[in-house]
């Protein structure tokens, strides 16, 4: 144990007699903390982001380094330590990139340019939700004289969904489904594909296709997927179809769902659209979940 002791503190000594220079070239003198408050005042980063990739800008916001820092080392260290000559730079941290997310036209030099989305967004392929994405953003000096340090605050890029199908009855469609499947098709139109490094969703809009998985033993077809971040008022709407017929059986504005329910506040950090269309002998009902209406925290999990 003396033996291992004495060991660590020998590579600390020689570590931070690497340090000791005019020029500290080989020095990790930046050291850069995460954080991630929600729609609260204590930070809750481990329990909603287990990968950040981090990019890093130059003066003229020109990328001069990137770094992937996965799930184990954040549970070590909630940050990392950079190796940056003096001057000023801009770091953006993209939270939970796996994937569901790639990063493009990095070499910009204009932050709105810069965009994340689904890898399928650009070539017209399926894309069924984006992963649980958020986004951090810093600038700062670096000085000449001394070591620097900092926090990087994150904040979502990304809106949860839920989309609960009860008592739809076709038997044409029954006889013709696979009970894993189900027998109804979701698709959600005019989201806006991407977002820019300032946290601004955008794009050519186009059409999602989330999984819409059948629960026999319930009656229940349910999908749980990401979109990124829309303003109350888009033009997003879910569109049910019948697989074995082609009918579309319901529409459903985002707008009209979220006028109907002011609880729920898509200008929050962390945000469930639940939403619950009912089939019944009087006709399609639109609802929100019984834990919703009493005020309950549902456990979703963190995607």
């Amino acid at each position: 144990m003396k033996k291992i002791l004495y060991m660590y503190l020998l590579a600390s000594v020689v570590l931070l007699a690497s340090c000791i220079k005019e020029d500290y070239a080989d020095c990790e003198r930046c050291t850069l903390t995460f954080s991630y408050l929600g729609d609260g005042t204590w930070d809750v980063f481990p329990e909603h982001i287990t990968r950040v990739s981090l990019y890093v800008f130059n003066s003229e916001d020109r990328l001069v380094q990137t770094k992937l820092i996965e799930q184990n080392e954040l549970k070590a260290f909630q940050g990392t330590k950079l190796n940056l000559e003096p001057g000023d730079y801009r770091v953006v941290g993209v939270g939970n990139s796996f994937n569901k997310t790639e990063v493009t036209n990095l070499s910009s030099s204009n932050m709105s340019q810069i965009q994340f989305h689904h890898p399928k967004a650009d070539d017209g392929g399926v894309v069924e939700g984006n992963d649980s994405l958020y986004l951090g953003q810093k600038t700062f000096t670096i000085p000449s004289t001394y070591w620097y340090e900092d926090d990087v605050p994150f904040r979502s890029s990304h809106l949860k969904v839920s989309y609960t199908v009860k008592d739809y009855v076709n038997p044409a469609a029954a006889e013709s489904a696979t009970r894993a499947e189900g027998f109804l098709e979701l698709k959600v139109k005019n989201l806006l594909p991407q977002t820019d490094f300032t946290n601004k969703a955008n794009g050519q809009k186009m059409t999602y296709n989330p999984v819409l998985s059948l629960t026999p033993e319930k009656g229940e077809h349910n999908a749980y997927f990401n979109i990124m971040r829309h303003a109350k008022d888009s033009d997003v709407e879910f569109e049910l179809i019948d697989k074995a017929t082609g009918e579309v059986v319901h529409t459903l504005a985002l707008a009209d769902f979220l006028n109907k329910f002011p609880q729920i506040d898509v200008t929050k950090q962390e945000v469930l659209i639940p939403i619950v269309v009912e089939f019944k002998n009087i006709g399609v009902t639109v609802t929100i979940p019984d834990w919703m209406i009493h005020d309950v925290t549902p456990d979703y999990g963190k995607n």
